[in-house]
């Protein structure tokens, strides 16, 4: 079943996780603060808290919290908006920048991984179907 094998894939990665992220302090993260992370870095500019709370799902209040809460992490910080004196935009510090770079290695242990269990084919043919699947 998809079910089950989407637990199988979690506890995968949890155990990858486990194996290549001992000290980093991104994989001490709750998953909550790991996907506003994910989502400040994906902004090109430093992201309004407002575009954060849109894109997050949340109300403006619960972003600038979490956001208060990564700055006392040393993760995120914000900044004075040059066109609104009165809006903040958050950006990564470099400790949150270098522990997403490193989080990359897992993601590539991952793969290695699964493809060492696949032919080329099987391999592409899954990219294909997640591609699809992740719309």
């Amino acid at each position: 079943m998809l079910s089950d094998n989407l637990e199988k894939i979690e506890r995968f990665a949890s155990k990858i996780w486990r194996q290549q992220n001992k000290a980093d302090p991104i994989s001490q993260l709750s998953f909550n603060e790991y996907d506003y992370l994910k989502v400040i870095q994906a902004a090109k500019d430093p992201i309004r808290l407002t575009d954060l709370s849109d894109k997050m799902e949340v109300t403006k209040p619960s972003a600038t919290n979490m956001v208060k809460r990564l700055e006392r992490k040393g993760l995120a910080m914000r900044l004075n908006c040059p066109e609104d004196a009165r809006s903040k935009r958050v950006v990564l510090t470099e400790k949150a920048r270098l522990g997403l770079e490193d989080e990359s290695s897992v993601y590539k242990a991952m793969a290695e991984k699964l493809e060492g269990n696949l032919s080329s084919q099987q391999v592409e043919q899954l990219n294909i179907l997640l591609n699809l699947a992740l719309k």
